[in-house]
């Protein structure tokens, strides 16, 4: 809008032609349009966010409008992680929720696989009853009389039992094949979020040299506009490509910031942002 207004000023002077104000307030228009939809944006992104904001007592919370976002976040998510100690064997948190998960699970098969495995041996019952004709005084028993017996039952083919003693067993094999692909895959997923932010990096360093670069050429192409060198045109050029420069570099940290998030998750752990 300064920069209008100068060149509206200048115009009535007749230091430029008049058609430079109307490129100029097209460029204050776009200005004010792309600014209201990156309002309407940030109401939606808040509201969205306040979906996550509740009190002890279950009480929801709006985000205020006065509320905006660290805009130094990267000394906070920068936690120093090797990547070889990551992908070597055994390195993976011993108590990493998911591998822990399926560890547990694969115990209970294995209980089911013995008690399927003890329904194959022979049922042995042994009774000992005394015997009276008054069963009320417990004085009246004596070992003399007593009824004693041998139970013993054994099935004759045990299909169903061996049937599900094999299906215990190929559950087993199944759950030790899951949890063998799910680490394979967990070691993959931290190698390629690795890859992600090591790029992330060198990308947020050239998008910062990119912003630093067409900055510096914007202010050139202004000072040539001061001594009458340059034109409106070849200003708002520069200022396009300075605009798009920084909405790259925000994407590209946005980027990295979403793959450190996905490298907590996958390692199963809660970063510590104090």
């Amino acid at each position: 809008m300064e920069r209008y207004d100068g060149i509206a000023r200048n115009a009535r002077l007749g230091a430029i032609p008049a058609i430079d104000t109307v490129e100029a307030r097209i460029s204050v228009q776009n200005r004010i349009l792309d600014m209201e939809q990156a309002r309407v944006d940030l109401v939606k992104e808040r509201l969205d966010l306040s979906n996550f904001l509740w009190l002890d007592n279950n009480t929801p919370v709006e985000l205020q409008p006065d509320m905006m976002p660290d805009t130094n976040l990267l000394p906070k998510v920068n936690v120093v992680l090797d990547l070889p100690e990551i992908i070597e064997p055994g390195v993976i948190p011993e108590n990493h929720p998911q591998l822990r998960s399926m560890e547990l699970g694969l115990r209970a098969l294995e209980v089911n696989r013995r008690l399927m495995a003890n329904r194959l041996l022979p049922e042995i019952n042994l009774e000992y009853n005394f015997l009276t004709q008054e069963p009320d005084e417990f004085q009246s028993l004596t070992r003399a009389n007593y009824k004693a017996g041998v139970r013993f039952s054994f099935p004759l083919f045990l299909r169903k039992e061996r049937g599900e003693l094999r299906l215990a067993n190929f559950r087993i094999q199944d759950a030790e094949f899951d949890l063998q692909l799910n680490e394979r895959q967990l070691e993959n997923r931290l190698l390629a979020v690795f890859q992600e932010l090591e790029s992330y990096s060198i990308q947020t360093q050239m998008a910062v040299e990119m912003v630093e670069n067409y900055a510096t050429l914007l202010a050139a192409e202004e000072r040539r506009m001061s001594f009458g060198e340059s034109s409106l045109f070849l200003i708002n050029t520069r200022e396009t490509r300075l605009i798009e420069a920084r909405l790259k570099q925000n994407d590209i940290l946005n980027k990295y910031l979403y793959a450190k998030a996905r490298l907590f998750r996958n390692l199963g752990i809660i970063p510590n942002a104090d």
